[in-house]
């Protein structure tokens, strides 16, 4: 299967996901959750703790139900459901910082810088094609290995370690343009 025809295929399972949802939420939802759940749970464990982890899942998983009928043309759907998650934490974490004297304050600073760094993530592979990124969430935010990216986006294994180090590359691209971006204005 090429990179196109898998794309389309992992494009197709998704839309037929959201339809489902629009049909029964309930058997769509859990059909959804079973399948992008874990990219939901561990993106939401990386920068929440216990508590919230479950709080950001409902949300994430309402957001989708409340949207499905506009969710349409999604090319990577695990990019799109980690920016959406990554979202709903950034709503999370503003949401419990309205109240005033939140006895969890210093944990959450920790926990607010995770969230500024996940925005370098982001920035970092926003040059990326959407393989590129879709491979790169599978590694840093999935942990996957080279043979489980392999098998879960139906690549040949030498494919996904070529696109991962050409993705590599223009994240040191990247890097080389904020240090001198950086510098340039330390010198002002």
């Amino acid at each position: 299967m090429s990179k196109r025809e898998n794309q389309e295929r992992r494009q197709q399972d998704f839309e037929k996901i959201i339809e489902k949802i629009m049909d029964n939420a309930e058997i769509g939802l859990k059909e959804f959750y079973e399948k992008y759940g874990r990219l939901i749970q561990i993106t939401a464990q990386t920068f929440c703790e216990k508590d919230t982890v479950n709080e950001v899942v409902n949300d994430v998983l309402i957001k989708v139900w409340k949207n499905a009928r506009k969710i349409k043309n999604i090319e990577n759907p695990e990019g799109w459901i980690y920016i959406i998650t990554v979202n709903t934490i950034k709503s999370t974490f503003k949401r419990k910082h309205t109240f005033p004297l939140n006895e969890n304050m210093m944990s959450d600073k920790n926990i607010i810088n995770d969230v500024i760094e996940q925005d370098a993530f982001d920035a970092l592979i926003k040059n990326c094609t959407e393989t590129e990124r879709c491979i790169m969430i599978h590694k840093f935010v999935l942990k996957y290995t080279f043979q489980e990216i392999a098998e879960e986006t139906k690549m040949p294994l030498s494919t996904v370690t070529s696109i991962y180090y050409r993705a590599l590359k223009k994240i040191e691209k990247e890097i080389q343009k904020m240090r001198k971006k950086e510098n340039n204005e330390q010198s002002y």
